[in-house]
C-alpha cells in the first residue's frame, strides 16, 4: 500500500466525490466534514507525482490547483528466515536482514513501519563467526548494489525509540551505539557517517581519510568528527522527522546535510569517506550491554541525484 501524505484540498462540499488523477491514472475518494480528503493507493510507485482533483459535487466541477507530493515506498516484500537473514523490499530497493533471528528481531506491523528490537547477546549469524563484540538488528542496503563515490543521496525517515526506562525515558549504557549508518565497502572501515545514541542523546558522527590513506580503525590517516549532539534528551513514544542529503567523497566536494524535525543539525562541506563506493544501513547496532531496546521506522525513502531543497 502506499500512502500519498498531506493532501488537503480545500475545495470540496462534505460528503461529496472527488475524482483524483495522476496523468491518465484515477481513484475517488469522499470529502470529508471538514471539506478535505485524501487516499491511498496501491498501484503508484514511490517517487514524487503531481495530482489535480476536480469537485463533482452537485454536479459542479470546480478542479483543485495541481500539488506535487511525495509517494511514500511500502514495504513490499517481508520476508525474514529463522536463521536471522532473508530481505526486505522497500518501494523496489531491496536489504539484507542481520538479526539473530529472534521472533521479535525484525517485525512489519504497517506497510511503512519496520519495528527492530535487541536484547542482550542478539547477534547475526557472521557477528559469531567474525568473532564480533556486539548485538544487531539491521537491515543492509547492499543488497540493492552500492552507490559510487560523488553520487548525491537523500535520506527521508521517521524514527521512533520505545521507552525502556522508568517513567517513559530511556535508557542506554552502550559505549557506542548506532540507528543509521551509510557503510563503505572499504575493508574494515567504519562508516563514513551515522546517526547515533549517546546516552540518550541522538548524535551525528562522520570520518574520513584522504585520498590514499588507510581506512582502519586505529589508523592515524582516519579522522572523525562529532558533527552535533542534541542538547536535549530523545523522546521516546513519538516519532522523530530524519532528512540527510550527502555526498561521500574524500575530497572538497564531500557534503553532509541533516536535518531533525524540520531543523537542520548539520551542515558539514568537506571530505567525507574513503572514495570508495557505499550503502545504507539502518536498525539497532551497538556495543554489547544489557538493556532491551526496541525503535520502529517508517516512510523510508532513499534517492540518488541532487535536492533542490537542500541547496545542494
Amino acid at each position: 500500500m502506499i500512502i500519498v501524505p498531506g493532501f488537503a484540498f480545500i475545495v470540496a462540499v462534505a460528503a461529496s466525490i472527488v475524482n483524483i488523477y495522476d496523468g491518465l491514472r484515477s481513484a475517488t475518494t469522499t470529502v470529508d466534514a471538514g471539506g478535505s480528503w485524501n487516499f491511498l493507493d496501491a498501484r503508484l510507485a514511490g517517487g514524487t507525482r503531481s495530482f489535480a482533483g476536480p469537485d463533482m459535487a452537485y454536479n459542479t466541477r470546480a478542479a483543485s490547483r495541481s500539488v506535487n507530493r511525495t509517494v511514500v515506498p511500502s514495504v513490499m516484500s517481508f520476508s525474514p528466515t529463522a536463521d536471522g537473514a532473508g530481505l526486505v523490499d522497500i518501494g523496489g530497493d531491496r536489504y539484507w536482514v542481520e538479526t539473530a533471528g529472534k521472533s521479535y528481531s525484525l517485525t512489519n506491523p504497517d506497510p511503512q513501519t519496520l519495528r527492530f528490537e535487541i536484547q542482550a547477546g542478539d547477534k547475526a549469524s557472521y557477528d559469531y563467526a567474525n568473532g564480533a563484540a556486539c548485538d544487531r538488528s539491521q537491515i543492509d542496503g547492499s543488497a540493492g548494489g552500492h552507490m559510487p563515490v560523488g553520487t548525491p543521496v537523500n535520506i527521508n525517515y521517521q524514527f521512533m525509540l520505545e521507552p525502556n526506562g522508568p517513567n517513559g525515558s530511556f535508557t542506554n549504557t552502550a559505549r557506542w551505539f548506532v540507528t543509521g549508518e551509510m557503510q563503505s565497502t572499504a575493508y574494515g572501515a567504519s562508516p563514513p557517517f551515522a546517526i547515533e545514541l549517546k546516552g540518550d542523546h541522538l548524535q551525528v558522527v562522520a570520518r574520513y581519510v584522504r585520498p590514499g590513506g588507510n581506512p582502519s580503525n586505529g589508523s592515524s590517516d582516519l579522522k572523525m568528527l562529532t558533527l552535533w549532539t542534541d542538547p536535549n534528551p530523545i523522546q521516546t513514544g513519538q516519532y522523530h522527522n530524519i532528512q540527510i542529503q550527502t555526498n561521500v567523497s574524500n575530497n572538497s566536494s564531500g557534503y553532509l546535510q541533516v536535518s531533525v524535525n524540520g531543523t537542520r543539525v548539520v551542515s558539514y562541506q568537506g571530505p567525507l569517506g574513503y572514495g570508495a563506493p557505499t550503502y545504507w544501513m539502518y536498525g539497532l547496532y551497538r556495543s554489547p550491554t544489557s538493556e532491551t531496546v526496541a525503535a520502529k521506522f517508517r516512510n523510508m525513502t532513499l534517492t540518488t541525484g541532487a535536492d533542490s531543497s537542500s541547496g545542494k
